[in-house]
């Protein structure tokens, strides 16, 4: 009895959602509108330029590199890398390039990643315009080989790429926002008919009568269309 009872609920919800489908079209297209909207006016383009920098010996240094100064080279890739995003480089690039940007904006928007088991690393600078984006890259490559010449006294840093302007942006998510919006307004339009449904207290059926109120029911009242009789 039971499960029939969990059946007849089941039917009757998918009745009630297939009588009010209207509501989740029409959450599906105002949300993937709105969602398009927003994406393609509101939302800045991200681009993304990188550099690669190279860390070998000093020029004039002859012999083969030895297992130590792979090691050493490899610690000093952490020694640049903080270098690169120590306040002394973010103001002197700021500053060259004539940026309006503050330095907590300049190091959220800079990352260096390492090559593993490799003496190279990349700079990666992301910004609105793919110039700026280029420019900053490739100056903070000029800088921080300077910056080691006079913190550490050594020449071995080099720039293996200089970074080009990219022609796409990175976080093109048009797309996707659009399908995350629309999975997400049907969701929206189930729930309001759950919601409708759950204050819905009337009876529409003759199952409700039994349900609700116990009573058998004997008889039902016909409904004629238009002026039938």
């Amino acid at each position: 009895m039971e499960k029939e009872y969990e059946e007849i609920e089941l039917r009757k919800l998918l009745s009630v959602i297939l009588k009010k489908w209207w509501i989740i079209v029409l959450c599906l297209v105002v949300g993937t509108v709105a969602t398009y909207i927003i994406t393609t006016k509101y939302i800045q383009p991200v681009y993304e330029a990188r550099t690669s920098l190279f860390i070998g010996k000093e020029k004039g240094d002859i012999g083969s590199i030895s297992i130590g100064d792979f090691q050493l080279n490899s610690k000093l890739i952490t020694d640049y890398r903080e270098i690169a995003k120590s306040r002394l480089v973010a103001t002197e690039v700021i500053t060259n390039l004539g940026l309006n940007m503050p330095i907590s904006t300049f190091r959220y928007n800079l990352s260096i990643s390492t090559v593993k088991d490799s003496r190279l690393f990349t700079i990666k600078v992301k910004h609105a315009n793919a110039k700026v984006a280029t420019d900053v890259a490739n100056e903070i490559a000029t800088v921080l080989v300077e910056k080691v010449a006079q913190i550490i006294d050594v020449k071995n840093v080099q720039v293996i790429d200089e970074a080009l302007e990219p022609s796409a942006p990175i976080q093109s998510n048009k797309r996707k926002n659009i399908a995350i919006a629309g999975a997400l307004s049907i969701m929206v339009g189930l729930l309001i008919i759950f919601i409708i449904q759950l204050f819905d207290h009337t009876m529409k059926s003759e199952e409700d009568v039994e349900r609700h109120l116990g009573l058998t029911v004997i008889g039902v009242i016909p409904k004629f269309k238009g002026g039938e009789r």
